[in-house]
């Protein structure tokens, strides 16, 4: 697919649609797998091609009666987290912090409420 072809929606300002975009456009890139007991729910490869969620995490939540599936939101944490980590160099904290906030953002916009969302 081409770049284009992922940015669906356009605009400048904060949008819910250009985060969607964002956020399947990780789910083309990034393996999510579910083998594996990991601390924290969800994790990176060294590489960062693949994303690990704790086998015992259910793969979905309820949500104003629909099934919204959780890998998506884990996926953009990790994603960014492991991003700002390797590519600038940012101290952990920093990094995680940017992370949870783009995951709040992205459950937010898909209509799911980050209470809701917390364990």
């Amino acid at each position: 697919m081409r770049l284009e072809d992922e940015a669906r929606h356009k605009s400048e300002d904060v949008d819910n649609a250009v985060l969607a975009d964002v956020v399947l456009a990780l789910q083309r890139r990034i393996e999510v797998n579910h083998d594996f007991d990991i601390p924290y729910l969800a994790g990176y490869s060294e590489d960062g091609r693949t994303v690990y969620i704790d086998r015992h995490l259910p793969r979905s939540m309820a949500s104003q009666g629909r099934a919204v599936r959780l890998a998506p939101f884990l996926l953009t944490h990790e994603v960014v987290e492991k991003s700002l980590l390797d590519k600038l160099r940012l101290h952990y904290l920093h990094a995680h912090q940017i992370a949870l906030r783009t995951e709040r953002d992205a459950v937010r916009a898909a209509g799911v409420s980050w209470q809701a969302y917390q364990p």
